[in-house]
């Protein structure tokens, strides 16, 4: 068994030299350069809704917003109150060039995880996916807008159990302060 482990890592690093040398290595492209308008630190504050997620109240917090290594992914890092509590987590944002789509994961300290897509037009971009916490699984969608100049962002997101009623589960704005 052993020796079949280390014949397929064998094979598998020699397919990844031969597609290296015959595959012109990938670069970002403009799709991947239009996810650059996230990019900084962010100060946010919006009003979360009372509804399946919980109590109401005010939802503030802080992003740092990077580059990953090659400039094909986008890094977010958040920290911030809600009426849940304390929050942390992190997201990515890429450009899937095989679908033509922006893709989205995040994760948090709540246990909170979440995946979709997301469409740009203009300074809009919806986002459209599915959450999970512990056992509960629901459908979101999100429109974040950007301001002149894109140092200000509004956001307004919705959520379905059934995909048909949708309820608003929190609004904001996000001020760009580097």
């Amino acid at each position: 068994m052993r020796r079949v482990l280390v014949v397929v890592a064998v094979a598998s690093m020699c397919a990844g030299v031969v597609f290296a040398r015959t595959q012109e290595m990938p670069k970002p492209g403009p799709e991947h350069q239009r996810l650059g308008v996230f990019i900084g630190n962010w100060t946010f504050e919006g009003v979360m809704k009372p509804g399946p997620m919980g109590p109401g109240g005010k939802l503030t917090g802080a992003d740092r917003i990077e580059w990953t290594p090659g400039n094909f992914f986008v890094q977010r890092s958040y920290q911030g109150k809600s009426p849940m509590g304390e929050m942390k987590g992190i997201e990515m944002y890429g450009y899937d060039a095989a679908k033509k789509v922006y893709t989205f994961n995040s994760f948090d300290s709540l246990g909170m995880m979440a995946s979709g897509t997301m469409i740009a037009k203009g300074d809009t971009w919806t986002a459209t996916g599915t959450s999970t916490m512990g056992t509960a699984t629901w459908r979101d969608r999100c429109t974040l807008e950007f301001g002149a100049g894109g140092s200000t962002m509004t956001f307004k997101c919705e959520m379905s159990t059934d995909g048909k009623t949708w309820t608003p589960t929190f609004e904001g704005k996000a001020t760009k302060t580097t």
